[in-house]
């Protein structure tokens, strides 16, 4: 019984110890940032802690994908960005929307088909109990 309290003891202690690593994003461009730097370091937590509840997607194929199938995807590994440049970084603030758009140079796999775009991207960051959430991102091919 004492071993089961210990355990206990020490799964509570090392979920605050992750938990407490995470620093909220102090504005919509560094949630932004935050977001497209978690996808390049397959970082689930901090994509749990940063996506809006009905986050979605809208891939560079047309393909709408929701919060939960995006952080699935980075875990098992059916999305691997292997290396990411962000360039053109430009916000618009609304009051507690705020859009950011910009440019990213990407390569990696998408369930092991390889790419390596540049993307034109719109993020929409909102404000929400004081917290910054990514609520949509759109992408779209640079020709």
């Amino acid at each position: 019984m004492v071993k089961k309290i210990a355990l206990l003891g020490l799964f509570l202690i090392t979920s605050l110890v992750v938990r407490a690593q995470y620093i909220q994003p102090p504005n919509a461009e560094d949630c932004t940032s935050m977001f497209f730097k978690a996808l390049l370091d397959e970082d689930n937590v901090v994509l749990d802690n940063i996506l809006a509840s009905d986050f979605s997607v809208t891939s560079f194929d047309g393909q709408l994908i929701d919060r939960n199938i995006l952080i699935d995807g980075v875990v098992q590994g059916y999305l691997t960005v292997d290396s990411g440049m962000l360039s053109s970084m430009r916000t618009r603030s609304y009051g507690d929307v705020t859009v950011v758009t910009g440019n990213w140079s990407a390569r990696g796999r998408l369930q092991n088909i390889s790419f390596n775009n540049d993307l034109a991207y719109m993020v929409i960051v909102v404000k929400s109990a004081g917290n910054w959430k990514i609520s949509a991102v759109q992408f779209t091919p640079v020709k």
